[in-house]
């Protein structure tokens, strides 16, 4: 009998990693949305719009609670949920900035935030210091949901204060973050 030893390196990860599961599918999902929801923005479909920014959320919602559920939780999708939440939400801002519902500088604010606490939070986890979502960042994560449900509904002036009123708690909720990377001493690597 002649067996490939990548054959039984694959065998050991299909056991150990039974696969891709409805979780990070789901999760992928908001992926394929993107696109559609771009255009139909760019477009002026508003109803399409919503519905389609509500099923993002409602998948956003839906994939934690299967993988919890499942007992699925795993490492990718812990990364990969926020990865493609960002992606959702910078590619969809842009889309309102270009049809000039929302300011650029709003979106830089998002967008400097985000990175600033993703690369707070990956310094501390090199140190072993695993910081988990706040519960502040997960109010301004459900406040720009809104405001992007708002401005796809072409709600221009309270889809921009919901995104304002995000903002705010976002840079308080980073404020919570840097003081863990100082208390953890995250400049010295």
């Amino acid at each position: 009998m002649n067996i490939n030893h990548h054959e039984v390196i694959n065998e050991k990860r299909a056991k150990a990693n039974p696969g891709i599961g409805l979780a990070t599918i789901i999760t992928f999902s908001r992926l394929i949305i993107v696109p559609f929801l771009i255009f139909t923005i760019l477009n002026e479909y508003y109803i399409i719009s919503a519905a389609l920014v509500l099923l993002a959320i409602l998948s956003d919602w839906l994939d934690g609670i299967i993988a919890r559920k499942s007992n699925n939780v795993t490492k990718h999708g812990e990364l990969l949920d926020p990865a493609v939440d960002k992606i959702f939400t910078i590619s969809v801002l842009v889309a309102f900035v270009e049809k000039a519902y929302i300011s650029t500088y709003l979106v830089f604010l998002i967008v400097a935030r985000e990175m600033l606490v993703t690369w707070m939070r990956s310094v501390l986890v090199n140190k072993r210091v695993v910081v988990p979502a706040s519960y502040l960042g997960k109010v301004k994560t459900t406040i720009q949901l809104i405001a992007i449900l708002l401005l796809s509904l072409k709600q221009i002036f309270l889809g921009n204060i919901a995104l304002i009123l995000s903002i705010i708690v976002a840079y308080i909720s980073a404020y919570d973050y840097l003081k863990i990377f100082i208390k953890e001493r995250g400049w010295s690597l």
